[in-house]
């Protein structure tokens, strides 16, 4: 069964990151080769859209180390404002740095951006929306180079209520018995417009690196699911008493708070946004919801390598 509304399996390091800013980069110094790219997964709003039309480099293969520059343009639609960004997904829990040629202000209406990125680790190069309330992405495009494109991130920016239908997966229908269940689970909660920064997918992010680090453990996989508030934690651990070492950090932290969650020793689904930060309206949703999506989030983990 494919699996709607989970975020990547690896992370993208965005706006709020603490790290130092990179030294400046000019394009044309740094960037003198045409670097051939092919496109990826692209998911967007409606209306928006966002055009890669060139990309140089300091070397023709995009690798560690290098340095590239994207051109094209944009049409956003969806919101006001937006900022657009040229990011790295990756697996690397570390933070990257972030300089100012990686991000643009852009208003509603369409055009050209150009922006530049130095590649300090592995990942999957995109160019994305960003939203000034709540600084999570709201749709975007990857690109690359041969196993270097991400093509799909199994995740969608839009609701939905049916699976996909290729292959031998059965649609799902909210309809009949099935309509018990979605009327009791409800929609999904959006993430409120005053959200604390800890409870995104930086701070989220930032926060398991920190833990991970007071505990003295690595961890071997960090999934954040990001489709709906509050989002959730995916982890996989390495050593069997590593679990117990991060919640004690975890716990430790004055803006979280842990509950409980789905799996066990090497696996395990969670929340650690507490109940407090839950808009009242929405808490019995909040409730219902939760349980069902660390399921669905650690059955993700155990499913994928």
């Amino acid at each position: 069964m494919k699996i709607k509304h989970l975020t990547l399996v690896i992370f993208t390091l965005a706006l709020g990151s603490t790290a130092h800013a990179e030294a400046s980069i000019e394009p044309a110094r740094d960037c003198p080769r045409v670097v051939q790219f092919e496109l990826g997964e692209r998911r967007f709003e409606s209306g928006d859209s966002i055009s890669i039309q060139e990309v140089r480099g300091s070397t023709e293969l995009i690798q560690t180390g290098g340095t590239y520059c994207v051109t094209g343009t944009y049409t956003l639609a969806s919101q006001d404002e937006a900022d657009l960004a040229l990011f790295a997904t990756t697996t690397n829990l570390s933070s990257s740095p972030v300089s100012a040629e990686q991000t643009v202000r852009v208003r509603k209406g369409t055009g050209p951006f150009s922006l530049v990125k130095r590649m300090t680790g592995d990942g999957y190069l995109h160019v994305s929306f960003y939203s000034l309330k709540t600084g999570q992405g709201f749709g975007g495009v990857y690109f690359g180079q041969g196993g270097g494109v991400l093509r799909d991130k199994r995740f969608s920016y839009h609701d939905s209520t049916t699976a996909s239908t290729s292959g031998d997966v059965e649609p799902i229908a909210p309809v009949g018995p099935n309509k018990v269940l979605f009327n009791f689970l409800g929609n999904p909660v959006t993430p409120p417009a005053n959200m604390d920064p800890a409870y995104t997918t930086n701070g989220l992010a930032q926060a398991m690196e920190t833990a991970a680090r007071n505990a003295g453990i690595a961890l071997l996989r960090l999934e954040i699911d990001d489709s709906e508030f509050p989002f959730l934690l995916g982890l996989t651990f390495a050593g069997p008493g590593d679990k117990p070492k991060l919640v004690e950090q975890i716990r430790k932290m004055p803006s979280y708070k842990t509950s409980g969650g789905v799996g066990g020793e090497k696996t395990y689904a969670m929340n650690i946004v507490p109940y407090e930060a839950f808009p009242l309206n929405t808490l019995q949703r909040i409730c219902r919801r939760m349980t069902l999506r660390e399921a669905v989030l650690h059955e993700r983990l155990l499913s994928t390598p």
